[in-house]
């Protein structure tokens, strides 16, 4: 709409340009005061535009995040209460130190979401498609806004009483979980129409147990005792040690292995430093070859400044000198880096290590 607005305003002003060359003076007065009035109206029009279009971009953007925050929300951890025998089965009670069935719901995320508004119900008529969302709203507990309890860290969970007193608080539903009987639970977004998650406890639970959800996904029967209600659920921890006895009871594919590990790793380390070696041989015959490629080059110089001197027969002597100097100078020089570790210092006898200057008599002292 906004754009359809511009494109007739923008037309509009290119026809009345093409006009003004045809009009007298008066019409021209009247069409430019014309003009002034639109361009105002459309400036104004422009602004409010712009403020409607970004509210809704905002209220489509804030929809949006809700409804993914609500998504996040996944059933966790079912107990179902043994009203014979609650004071013993019931690991977990209420503010007031009562004990009743509950169900726990996680944020998957990595985000905090606030699961007020939302909806718990253990009534498996709201799955009819063709049911309005006041009639199944009216079938199901609403989570009451106004409680910090409801906001939920990423990755954190809450827990609701399921003892059919709402009047309790807001972690307390309408309902009630009966054992012995397939219970149904279902989370349902605060529109009362997207099902956010649900799941169906078999009548083979036993009462005073519960129902936990897996790493994997599927579902598990627990104890109270094994039961941790706001806290990660408990894992089924593998004894290495006992399945690789039951794997390989006499150990042969232990020894396999250990040989193997140990003899690959000698082997990487013979190849290593093989190579290591051959490196730093290459590296040591590299520099060697520099060295006497050097001194021939200064005795090539040599020789083909001694075989101008002998052509041109004007070369003097101190030329001759300096380039022989100079050739031991780099025949010396580097001799050192040819020759591999020999010794070259001689001992040479002095006067100082002549007897006659050691002291031999303690001096007298004379008093």
């Amino acid at each position: 709409m906004y754009f359809t607005f511009f494109e007739f305003f923008r037309n509009l002003f290119f026809r009345i340009n093409n006009q003004i060359s045809r009009m007298d003076e008066m019409k021209m007065k009247q069409l430019a005061f014309a003009a002034i009035v639109l361009h105002s109206s459309f400036f104004i029009l422009h602004q409010k535009m712009k403020k409607v279009l970004l509210f809704a971009f905002a209220l489509l953007s804030g929809i949006s995040m809700m409804a993914q925050g609500a998504h996040d929300f996944k059933i966790n951890e079912v107990y179902v209460l043994n009203p014979a025998d609650s004071s013993a089965s019931a690991q977990y009670r209420d503010e007031f130190g009562e004990a009743s069935s509950w169900i726990e719901i996680q944020n998957i995320s990595y985000s905090t979401h606030d699961i007020r508004g939302c909806f718990l119900t253990s009534d498996r008529s709201v799955l009819d498609k063709n049911m309005s969302a006041p009639d199944r709203i009216a079938k199901m507990s609403l989570v009451p806004a106004g409680d910090a309890r409801t906001s939920v860290t990423a990755k954190q969970r809450i827990t609701f009483f399921a003892d059919g007193n709402v009047n309790r608080g807001t972690l307390h539903t309408n309902f009630k979980l009966v054992p012995g009987e397939d219970i149904f639970i279902a989370l349902y977004d605060g529109n009362g129409v997207d099902l956010l998650d649900s799941i169906t406890i078999p009548a083979s639970l036993p009462a005073g147990n519960g129902y936990a959800r897996n790493e994997d996904g599927s579902w598990s029967v627990e104890t109270a005792e094994a039961l941790t209600p706001n806290a990660p659920n408990k894992q089924v921890e593998h004894n290495k040690i006992a399945e690789w006895k039951s794997k390989d009871p006499y150990g042969i594919a232990m020894a396999i292995l250990s040989m193997g590990i140990v003899f690959s790793c000698l082997i990487l380390l013979f190849v290593f430093f093989y190579i290591f070696g051959w490196v730093l041989n290459r590296i040591a015959k590299l520099n060697r070859v520099k060295a006497i490629r050097k001194i021939h080059e200064s005795a090539q110089k040599v020789v083909v400044m001694a075989k101008e001197g002998t052509e041109t027969k004007g070369i003097e002597m101190d030329n001759y000198v300096a380039a022989i100097t100079l050739a031991l100078h780099e025949y010396m020089g580097n001799m050192h880096d040819v020759e591999s570790g020999v010794l070259t210092i001689q001992h040479h006898q002095t006067e100082w290590e002549s007897k006659d200057h050691t002291l031999r008599h303690v001096p007298e002292i004379h008093h």
